[in-house]
């Protein structure tokens, strides 16, 4: 515990978004193992049958698992959150960037879904940001 302590002291916003992160990414895995198919309609996704159900509940939630495990295991391996949150920063941009450009292709502006997604990861990825350059002023 005190070797944790001390990897998050080495860099506190680093350390706050990666914890962030590893939250976000385990909270999704919970949430779609436990509920994939209420989770999913959600987001505007339905399965077609069971495999499509199985499906939900593995590649968004076993790989939400994964990937907040291996944030952890980075920042554990590595003895600094700084990166972690490179690798969180990739991830939640490169979604965001996606999501807006095929929001147009797609014309999907007008989905509930999209309308609390763009909102949110924006914000999300506006905050991992500010971390990463708090992350390099200040230490």
């Amino acid at each position: 515990m005190e070797y944790i302590k001390e990897i998050l002291a080495v860099n506190i916003p680093a350390s706050v978004a990666v914890i962030c992160l590893i939250g976000y990414f385990w909270g999704m895995a919970a949430v779609f193992i436990a509920k994939p198919i209420k989770n999913a309609e959600s987001f505007s996704i339905k399965p077609v049958d069971n495999a499509g159900k199985t499906e939900i509940r593995v590649y968004y939630g076993g790989i939400s698992f994964a990937l907040g495990a291996f944030l952890l295991y980075l920042t554990l391996a590595l003895g600094t959150p700084v990166y972690s949150l490179v690798g969180g920063l990739f991830f939640a941009t490169t979604v965001l960037v996606t999501r807006t450009i095929f929001l147009f292709v797609d014309k999907g502006w007008k989905c509930p879904y999209t309308k609390l997604a763009i909102p949110a990861e924006s914000f999300f990825v506006i905050a991992l940001w500010i971390c990463f350059i708090l992350s390099k002023v200040l230490y």
